[in-house]
C-alpha cells in the first residue's frame, strides 16, 4: 500500500502547469471585458475563457492522478 512516486510526480507536474493559468486567465478575462467596451474586440475575452477552461481541466486531471497515486492498490 505504498505511494506510486512516478504517478505522484506526474500529478504534481499537472498542478504546477495549472498555477500560471490560474493567474493569467482572470487577468485576460478582465482585459477582454475592457477591450469590448473600448474597441469592440473579443479576442482577449475568448483567450481568457479558453485558458480558464484549460486550468480547470488540468487541475482536475492533476488531482485525479495524485489521488490514484495515493490510493490505487496494485
Amino acid at each position: 500500500m505504498g505511494t506510486d512516486r512516478n504517478e505522484l510526480v506526474r500529478g504534481l507536474k499537472y498542478e504546477l502547469a495549472t498555477l500560471p493559468l490560474l493567474v493569467a486567465a482572470p487577468i485576460l478575462i478582465t482585459i477582454g471585458f475592457k477591450a469590448i467596451k473600448q474597441q469592440n474586440n473579443y479576442i482577449w475575452l475568448i483567450v481568457g475563457i479558453v485558458l480558464a477552461i484549460t486550468a480547470i481541466v488540468l487541475g482536475i486531471l492533476g488531482i485525479k492522478i495524485i489521488l490514484n497515486a495515493f490510493f490505487n492498490s496494485k
